[in-house]
């Protein structure tokens, strides 16, 4: 078990390395982005009108509500997407993103003419036009979950899946008024639930030392947990959701400069990833997408229901793979950060951290921005992916 020093008085390592760790994403997309594609994908937009979106997840999806949710200043101090070279590309300051620039869901929220997402624990906002209830740290099981199995690490109880549901409840009424008239608002809304699962297996991983074959005892209950939470939102009237799959694990910086010397060359693929861990991230996905199938017949009575499964997996390992189809060099290597060697990350030398400000010469040309998290230009293809396909099935466009 990897162990590392603790920011809080008989607490664990994790919160180090947990604003890493809370992943665990999903990178779809199709090949461009150029002036083209995104201007077919407007015009596509304009076909189909969201009158607003709603988003939940771990730090993928995170549009600021760690920082308005932390007081405790140590906390602050560690969340280090609050410090430069954050945000440097798009905002020209840290924006509480776990990006250079902006993520995912800003470029959606731009392309269907929404404004970007405001967190949810933001005061005196109007969440009329949508909200983000994601925070760093999220899991899909509740934290009374892993308290039962001895952990007790704060970093892991920011906000559960089911606690963003509650939150997001508590926004309804602001929102859209009464039951009714919520149902019939929220069913032109867009959701993008997650990617929630990479946090669970990240304590699984990290905190209790099991092994990724051992991981996979517990993605029945991960999975249940998401598919509790698609429901619970289609109670509620949602009817588009979007439903991503996790990240390759095998293929982060921050996984690989912690497993890769000590794993067996059979346990490498040939593009550099860890083996064991992207067969549990294969397994969860395929498990994830199988049973959103059944939700979806489920409802299949409804005309209206639309599940849609975002399958990152695929793209990105193909980036990995093939970087310069794509624009990227050196994919499993951090932009920003100052752990040197092949993957330039180091949990005492991460990114915006003292020493490490500088973020690699042209991001834009990076896969990875601080050996977790995604460039702004890997973003860019996501959005585009999720919009148009073909790894979002079916399209939020389609």
């Amino acid at each position: 078990m990897i162990k590392f020093p603790s920011f809080y008085t008989g607490g664990s390592w994790l919160l180090m390395v947990a604003n890493f760790l809370v992943v665990i994403v999903q990178l779809t997309a199709v090949i461009g982005g150029g002036a083209a594609m995104r201007s077919t994908t407007m015009a596509a937009a304009a076909e189909l009108r969201y009158n607003a979106m709603f988003a939940f997840g771990d730090s993928m999806a995170e549009t600021g509500n760690i920082c308005a949710a932390s007081t405790n200043k140590t906390e602050l101090d560690v969340l280090t997407c609050t410090h430069p070279p954050y945000g440097m590309t798009y905002f020209g300051k840290p924006a509480c993103r776990w990006c250079n620039g902006r993520i995912a869901l800003d470029f959606i929220a731009q392309a269907l003419g929404l404004p970007l997402l405001p967190p949810s624990k933001s005061k005196g906002v109007d969440f009329r036009r949508g909200g983000n209830m994601a925070i760093t740290g999220s899991t899909a099981m509740d934290f009374s979950f892993y308290n039962s199995l001895g952990i007790h690490d704060p970093v892991w109880n920011h906000g559960s899946l089911h606690a963003q549901i509650q939150w997001f409840q508590q926004l309804m009424p602001s929102i859209c008024g009464t039951d009714q008239s919520c149902k019939e608002f929220l069913s032109n809304s867009l959701f993008v639930f997650g990617g929630f699962g990479g946090n669970d297996y990240n304590i699984l991983f990290l905190e209790l030392g099991l092994k990724p074959e051992q991981g996979m005892n517990y993605t029945v209950k991960i999975v249940d947990a998401i598919i509790d939470g698609v429901e619970k939102l289609i109670e509620l009237g949602a009817v588009h959701i979007v439903v991503p799959g996790i990240f390759p694990t095998g293929c982060l910086p921050i996984f690989l400069s912690l497993y890769a010397s000590s794993s067996g060359k059979a346990d490498i693929d040939d593009a550099g990833c860890l083996k064991p861990y992207n067969k549990l991230t294969e397994y969860h996905n395929s498990m994830l997408r199988e049973r959103l199938q059944a939700l979806q017949s489920k409802h299949e009575n409804s005309s209206t229901t639309r599940i849609m499964y975002a399958d990152y997996y695929s793209l990105v390992y193909q980036m990995v793979q093939q970087p310069r189809r794509f624009g990227f060099s050196d994919p499993l290597q951090a932009c920003c950060g100052a752990g040197g060697g092949r993957y330039n990350f180091d949990v005492a030398d991460r990114c915006g951290m003292e020493g490490a400000t500088t973020a690699c010469r042209d991001p834009a040309a990076r896969l990875s921005w601080d050996g977790v998290h995604p460039t702004e230009a890997a973003n860019r293809i996501i959005a585009e992916g999720w919009l148009r396909g073909p790894y979002c099935d079916p399209p939020i466009l389609g």
